[in-house]
């Protein structure tokens, strides 16, 4: 049963992992952008995107093995993990064909678009509760910062609105999956869910290889694009899923949600210092206010968590 919060009831003992498995994921999703974009250096967007997932799929059950754990092959597995590589395949498929002409840090601010489409989703499917005016004036502030980035002249923005559009698409998908995955009965370990998932995801990108891959490679790929394919491979897809997967069972889509407030900022600030990033003016205002309109939007879900660790701070010094 649901409390008033909209997560399911949990003992202390449930909530030990849950702020750990949280900053983790944060800081794995600020820089994955980037692990993207570095990725795509010397690999076409479909072939990187498919030595990631194959790769990680491997490590991933090599994992499995080694913790003594075995893959569920069941037909609610099998649900499970079609609904967690819209996640993977599907939202990562798009946004790699996006990355191409995209940097990382735009990239990490339109996946803070997420939460609104989690809530504007939720209201025409789930028939849930209605937004308040704050949450709409979120909506509102997040539209008008999209507006900002792409109506200025930016000339990025007007040569690569395909790509702005191929990421957004993604951005359904992770929207979509998260709130599916959150409506499904959750009875396998988070490992076994993310390895059977990266399965499903590897076959989809084989699958469509030879129709969007291009030709083939004809060199190995240098040292930052290895470097970054491997980060995104085992942290990406591995521990940050993990972590995903591990909170989704345990605290609510919105709370899950905040990490999108968090890790644009993060993200921008790698893709300046690693990637030499640099954005126009109206660029930058648009990212303020699509910011800006997450926190109107999660304004409560930020507070109660705030409450939380406050209250779990006190009873720790108790």
């Amino acid at each position: 049963m649901a409390t008033d919060s909209g997560e399911p009831p949990q003992s202390t003992d449930q909530y030990a992992g849950v702020m750990p498995a949280y900053l983790g994921l944060v800081l794995i999703w600020s820089a994955t952008p980037l692990s993207v974009v570095l990725s795509l250096r010397d690999l076409d967007a479909v072939w990187a995107l498919t030595v990631r997932m194959v790769l990680a799929a491997i490590l991933a059950s090599l994992l499995l093995k080694a913790l003594g754990m075995r893959l569920v092959r069941d037909r609610e597995a099998l649900k499970l993990y079609g609904v967690g590589s819209l996640s993977m395949f599907g939202a990562m498929m798009l946004t790699y064909l996006g990355a191409r002409h995209l940097p990382s840090g735009m990239i990490s601010v339109l996946f803070g678009l997420s939460p609104l489409m989690v809530g504007l989703l939720s209201q025409i499917f789930l028939k849930e509760s209605r937004l308040s005016a704050l949450q709409w004036l979120g909506m509102l502030l997040g539209v008008l910062g999209l507006g900002a980035i792409f109506l200025e002249g930016d000339s990025m923005a007007a040569i690569h609105g395909p790509s702005v559009l191929m990421v957004l698409a993604g951005v359904l998908c992770y929207a979509v999956s998260a709130m599916w995955m959150k409506r499904m009965p959750h009875s396998l370990p988070p490992l076994v869910q993310t390895c059977g998932a990266l399965w499903i995801s590897a076959l989809g990108c084989v699958l469509v290889l030879p129709v969007l891959g291009g030709a083939a490679p004809d060199h190995m790929p240098g040292v930052v694009s290895l470097s970054a394919l491997l980060f995104s491979a085992s942290m990406g897809s591995i521990v940050a899923m993990f972590c995903y997967f591990f909170l989704l069972q345990r605290i609510a889509v919105g709370t899950m949600a905040l990490t999108t407030l968090i890790t644009p900022v993060f993200a921008l600030l790698l893709g300046m210092l690693i990637n030499h990033e640099r954005f126009h003016a109206s660029t930058l205002w648009g990212m303020g206010l699509i910011m800006l309109g997450l926190a109107g939007y999660y304004e409560v879900e930020l507070r109660r968590l705030f409450q939380r660790m406050s209250l779990r701070e006190d009873a720790g010094m108790a």
